[in-house]
């Protein structure tokens, strides 16, 4: 009886969290599209499973920690060779298993073959850009380390930074493989994005109480983690909205030929490509520092700070959704 009790107050507790999003939403998608998305993102969690078994069982050096280890244990440019091997390989078989999950929960559609196949274009190493960040910051902490003597990284590595990476790119492929036709305006992707994360957290909430066995710590997670997931996703929803709207963005700012950067020039690519590409890494690089963070403040026992951490996210994420209205007014303004 206390077990379903605790399952309704998740549930009403989801859907709670749900229509406080959905509300800030200037020009909300129909409700039957959300059930759609959030339908899809109750079974994000597999390819971070299927990541899991992948290195457990065929590919161990793409094990949460041992991508790292060619930085630390080979010369520079050999470490640095197989750690953008590895981060490759990584990439890949995350976006297969993604593709995979997308295409069979959409039975199949054309659409959703045609997401697949523009995400496969635009999406261009993406995941593999921050991966690099991360190493290059692993790199920088061994040599201070050798100096100093102080392990900084090494002990949430793998757990707490590197999966937060896995967890957020997944679910931002989730909403890019399934949305595309569906977005209106820049709110549109926060939206669908914070569904994915919910439905997430959702299911990572029933598997963890149920591993532990103590559905107690529902009560926990619906005030922490699922806001924690929420907010991580809407950041990466926002930044994937610029992204998905570039080629307007760019015309509302002068057109794509107008200043064109020595990085267009050497890369021979559109404004809007740069564009568009840099906002998905600055996605995926932001919603990831919010997941770290909140997970090193319940790793070190200060779980109470997190509440504060969670009230702050939430008005962030207000602030996103009115910067994303602003952006698609003068998009609106600029090309009509």
């Amino acid at each position: 009886m206390q077990t379903a009790l605790y399952a309704v107050g998740l549930l009403v507790a989801t859907l709670a969290w749900a229509y406080f999003f959905y509300r800030h939403d200037y020009r909300p998608l129909p409700v039957r599209v959300m059930v759609q998305i959030f339908g899809i993102g109750l079974f994000a969690m597999i390819p971070v499973f299927g990541y899991k078994v992948i290195y457990q069982n065929v590919l161990p050096g793409l094990a949460e920690y041992e991508i790292f280890r060619p930085l630390l244990t080979s010369p520079f440019l050999i470490g640095i060779t197989y750690f953008i091997f590895n981060a490759a390989m990584l990439y890949v078989v995350l976006f297969v298993l993604s593709g995979l999950l997308t295409l069979l929960l959409t039975f199949f559609k054309h659409e959703t073959l045609q997401n697949i196949k523009n995400s496969m274009r635009d999406e261009s190493f993406d995941f593999l850009a921050v991966s690099v960040m991360i190493g290059v910051l692993i790199y920088l902490e061994a040599i201070l380390q050798k100096f100093t003597g102080v392990s900084i990284i090494h002990a949430a590595l793998g757990s707490i930074l590197f999966l937060a990476v896995i967890e957020e790119y997944i679910k931002h492929l989730v909403v890019r493989m399934t949305d595309d036709k569906k977005l209106k305006d820049v709110d549109d992707a926060i939206t669908l994005s914070v569904m994915v994360g919910l439905a997430f957290a959702f299911i990572e909430t029933i598997l963890y109480s149920l591993s532990l066995g103590d559905f107690r710590l529902v009560l926990y997670r619906i005030f922490l983690s699922l806001p924690v997931h929420m907010i991580a996703s809407g950041i990466f929803g926002y930044y994937y909205g610029l992204a998905h709207f570039a080629k307007p963005m760019m015309v509302a700012e002068g057109g794509e030929n107008m200043h064109r950067s020595w990085l267009v020039k050497l890369l021979k690519c559109k404004r809007s490509t740069l564009y568009a590409e840099g906002k998905v890494t600055e996605g995926l690089f932001f919603a990831t520092l919010f997941h770290v963070s909140a997970n090193l403040l319940f790793e070190v026992s200060l779980s109470f700070l997190v509440v504060p951490f969670v009230v702050l996210g939430l008005v962030m994420i207000r602030h996103l959704y009115k910067s994303g209205q602003l952006a698609w007014k003068l998009i609106r303004r600029r090309t009509s």
